[in-house]
């Protein structure tokens, strides 16, 4: 680990690293860069200000090494790149304490309220809680101090009123504030729900960013795209039996709308914030090339081919205010692929159940294999319009031979399916 020390204010590396602190900050345009810091070549600026301030901060408080992402880490290297995102929430949850500093909050603006010690001004949050990675540098530290844009200290996570203010801000129990996060604290759909209104500059880090957070670890490939959150989902699925990265809706779908089993964006997490694990036994289940390959015990909407399926979860409130429901999913077995969608991914539970009321089999236990994502690749949006043409046209030869048959008052025969779509 490659520290600042903030006497010297040179590089320092350790295998078994000193009591430390730690920066956690909005990055800007003219941050100092490794190679910058590493050559003595730092150009003045509020780059070079920041790191100056911070290991004078941290001088004061009695800390003689300091650890700041932007000039610690040699991002020319991808395989120390990889090393420090996957190591990253250990770094921040060793820390002594983490310098938390919001350059676009100022007690001298003329619109800040004490009472909102937080506020960028009186009505909007600093941006450093609507950024991805701030969200690990938040819960991994014991101690997280806020500083506002001159370096003075606003307050500690833990404080009375920070400790609501930063609750109300992000959505997250005090519970998981008040003292360091253990990852058993909240499940997979909970921590994800709070990530789900913060954004990154690469698409990519909107995964890398919870890889800590959710306790996983896998390889870093910048330029996939969207692509990474779908892997972090799989790798989910893989490592941990936490059925709650199911639990994730869509809170207006277009009429019809079909999706796989795993979301398409972190956003899609936005309304699972009170969703809870359940201790039920589950036989194991897969991620294969097809998608989720799974024996569970389900329900049939009769008449139908839709399928409720329940999940080792719960979500609503507590006991005392309001009911607390399963989580179910509703999939649908495709004509032509023998696959199943997800359908009605506006719900999770009860309003499934409301909305196939009074129409239910008895539970039966099938083996179900649901698509991953609604498409498996990019090709196939326009197959699943060549095959709804050529069901189509099936379907109209097979009325029209209908139509000759009864017109000429023959016994309408016994014809095999293959031949009907042949004639």
């Amino acid at each position: 680990m490659r520290l600042i020390n903030t006497t010297t204010l040179a590089f320092e590396e350790f295998f078994q690293p000193p009591e430390y602190a730690i920066l956690s900050h909005r990055w800007g345009s003219d941050e100092v860069t490794f190679e910058q810091y590493a050559s003595g070549k730092i150009p003045d600026g509020p780059g070079q200000r920041k790191v100056l301030d911070c290991c004078n901060l941290a001088r004061s408080r009695g800390r003689g090494y300091v650890w700041i992402d932007t000039c610690c880490i040699d991002k020319r290297s991808s395989a120390e790149l990889s090393e420090t995102i996957n190591s990253m929430w250990d770094w921040y949850a060793n820390a002594r304490e983490c310098y938390a500093y919001l350059a676009d909050v100022s007690p001298c603006a003329p619109d800040y309220d004490e009472s909102k010690p937080l506020n960028a001004n009186g009505r909007r949050a600093s941006e450093w809680f609507s950024r991805g990675w701030t969200l690990q540098e938040l819960l991994a530290p014991r101690v997280v101090v806020f500083c506002d844009t001159t370096w003075h200290i606003i307050g500690k996570k833990q404080d009375a009123l920070i400790l609501s203010e930063v609750s109300r801000i992000t959505s997250i129990p005090t519970s998981c504030l008040a003292s360091q996060f253990s990852l058993s604290n909240a499940c997979v759909a909970q921590k994800l729900s709070w990530a789900s209104r913060r954004s990154t500059t690469r698409r990519e880090d909107i995964a890398y960013c919870l890889l800590g957070l959710l306790g996983i670890n896998m390889p870093l490939l910048y330029g996939e795209g969207s692509k990474a959150f779908l892997r972090l989902q799989q790798e989910i699925v893989r490592q941990t039996d936490d059925e709650s990265v199911f639990a994730w809706r869509y809170a207006a779908p277009p009429v019809g709308y079909r999706s796989g089993i795993l979301a398409p964006g972190v956003e899609f997490f936005a309304h699972s914030g009170s969703v809870r694990l359940l201790e039920a036994y589950r036989d194991p289940y897969v991620i294969t090339n097809k998608g989720l390959d799974l024996r569970v015990s389900c329900v049939r909407v009769e008449g139908t081919d839709v399928y409720l399926i329940p999940l080792n979860c719960q979500y609503g409130g507590t006991a005392e205010t309001r009911p607390l429901h399963r989580c179910y999913v509703a999939v649908q077995e495709e004509r032509v692929s023998q696959l199943f969608s997800r359908v009605a991914v506006e719900g999770l539970g009860h309003h499934l159940f409301q909305l196939y009321s009074k129409e239910l089999h008895q539970p039966t236990t099938r083996r179900f294999i649901i698509r991953s994502l609604r498409w498996q690749n990019e090709y196939e949006p326009a197959n699943a319009i060549v095959q709804s043409f050529v069901q189509r046209l099936r379907e109209k030869k097979r009325q029209k031979l209908i139509e000759r048959v009864v017109e000429s008052g023959r016994r309408l025969p016994v014809v095999d399916s293959d031949l009907v779509s042949q004639a």
